[in-house]
Parts: C-alpha cells; sequence; structure tokens
C-alpha cells in the first residue's frame, strides 16, 4: 500500500511546495520530495530511514523501521497559528512497534525553518536505553549541483566561509561533544548572495557513543546509495559504507543527522520523549 499527498502552504499564497509518500516495503516512514521554499528549491528529498535501540540491559539491540504496517491510523496533516503572523503545517505519523508508542512528526514553519521531530514512549524492556535515530537530507539548495557542506567548529580560523566554519570537500562522518551546527549552501551564488540551510541540534539531541557513533555524515548522492530502510542492522548503521572519501566540493551533498535519545527505565513507559534538529534557511526571500 502506497499513502501518498501533495502539499502548497498556506494555499492562499504558498511558501511551502513538496510531494510525500509512505510505501510499504521501503520502510521510512514519511518520505517528502521536492520541497520548494518560496520557489526555491531545498531538498531534493528528506526522511526518517533508521532508528537503532541500545539497551544497557539485557535486551535488544534492534532497528526499528516506521512504515503503514506499524501505523494503527492515518497521516495526519495540519495547521497551526499561535498568531496571524506566525503559522505552521505538520506531517506526522503515528507508529506502534511492541511497546513503543512513535510520532514521526515534520514541522514546516513559514519563516522557512524545518523541525523533523521523533517524539517516542513506551518501555520495550526495564532497562535504562537510547533510540538512535537517523535522518537523512539530499540538499539541492537552489539545484543538485554546487553544494557544498561545512560545519561550525568552536575556532576562530576563517576557511573563507567566515569563523569557524569549516568546509567539506571529501565525504566524512563526524562527532563532537557539544555537537556541532552543519550548512548546506549553493556556493555558485545564483541570486548573488549566499543562500542554504543551518542543521544545528535539537536540546534533546545527545551525544554520540561506542554504539551510535556519529551525529552527522556528509555524502556525494548516488541514487543506489538511497537503501531506504534497508541501510543498516541492529549493530551497525552502516553509513561508513557509503563514506570513501570522494570529493564533495560543490557536488549534490547529502547530510545525515543522528539524534541519540535518552530514556530512562525509572520514566517508566509512559513519559514521552523528543528529539530532532532545527533546519534554518539563509539567504531566501
Amino acid at each position: 500500500m502506497t499513502v501518498s499527498g501533495n502539499v502548497q502552504w498556506p494555499p492562499e499564497a504558498p511558501v511551502w511546495r513538496f510531494a510525500w509518500q509512505m510505501v510499504d516495503g521501503d520502510t521510512e516512514a514519511i518520505a517528502f520530495y521536492d520541497l520548494y521554499f518560496k520557489d526555491r528549491l531545498v531538498m531534493h528529498k528528506a526522511s526518517l530511514p533508521m532508528i537503532r535501540v541500545q539497551y544497557d540491559g539485557p535486551a535488544g539491540p534492534y532497528k526499528d523501521q516506521l512504515s503503514t504496517f506499524n501505523m494503527p491510523g492515518t497521516v495526519n496533516v495540519y495547521e497551526g497559528s499561535p498568531n496571524p503572523a506566525f503559522r505552521f503545517l505538520v506531517v506526522e505519523s503515528y507508529h506502534e512497534i511492541g511497546h513503543y508508542r512513535l510520532t514521526n512528526r515534520w514541522i514546516f514553519r513559514n519563516d522557512g525553518i524545518i523541525l523533523p521531530q521523533l517524539l517516542s514512549a513506551g518501555l520495550q524492556a526495564p532497562y535504562n536505553h537510547r533510540h538512535h535515530v537517523y535522518w537523512r537530507f539530499d540538499f539541492d539548495v537552489v539545484g543538485a549541483s554546487n553544494n557544498l557542506a561545512l560545519e561550525h567548529l568552536p575556532v576562530g580560523t576563517d576557511w573563507g566561509w567566515g569563523p569557524g566554519w569549516l568546509p567539506y570537500t571529501v565525504e566524512a562522518q563526524a562527532a563532537h561533544s557539544p555537537r556541532s551546527t552543519y550548512a548546506v549552501l549553493n556556493k555558485g551564488n545564483p541570486f548573488g548572495h549566499l543562500m542554504g540551510y543551518m542543521i544545528a541540534p535539537g536540546p534533546f539531541d545527545g551525544a554520540a557513543d561506542a554504539f551510535g557513533r556519529i551525529d552527522a555524515a556528509v555524502m556525494a548522492y548516488h541514487g543506489p546509495e538511497d537503501l531506504r530502510g534497508r541501510l543498516g542492522s541492529p549493530y551497525d548503521d552502516q553509513l561508513a559504507t557509503q563514506v570513501n572519501g570522494e570529493n564533495i566540493d560543490g557536488a549534490d551533498v547529502v547530510l545525515w543527522w543522528c539524534a541519540h535519545l535518552v530514556h530512562n527505565a525509572s520514566e517508566g513507559g509512559d513519559e514521552v520523549h523528543i528529539c530532532g534538529p532545527i533546519l534554518q534557511p539563509f539567504g531566501y526571500p
């Protein structure tokens, strides 16, 4: 079964345009395609293909995948507006996997900010554990070519993009404590100025460990590498199989983001935990 939809929002004067789809067998929850903010391309695809769960006690590890097979209801699309100047659109699905109750929520704000979120409740085993949540962002900032990924480091060095902004010239995985902010931009300045998105850690995105070893990975886009929910296992995210030092300076860039969501068993199964990055535009009109 395939569930899909097309969005132009707000309907009276759209600032967001994209398509979304959930397909059984691909098991990557809701995948968004060809996302445009104010008629300028942001991403070819955005999705949440993989969740790996690591227990401190004799349980797991597990790899969870979201699909219509574990979704008791429908995909919900609704709008919020705390005041006339601030509006947002939500696309979300609810899933039950064993004792886990998971909401895959994507918030698109009228100022261009995107908030991908995973909300998690339920306790599969009576031990502290961490949900390692992997989002995949196939950026096409004003097109697939000429994109560049950068990481902001706590240093004053200027590599040509402002103090602390280190450009990634080749594919890489990274983990830092505290977590870093990343950016993907179009280095060709097609509108006479830099344009792109910053990807910043949410307040509960946690830190990498020996099991969930990365916070982010940047790589060149290759269609066959988009394995959807088939990538990874309970023991290994397998992202290293796609990071081989290929040039990504001015390429079609994919950025993976991994949040490490802590759930202490003493909190029980009713406490709802949330994680996810903050994607914020710069240079868009």
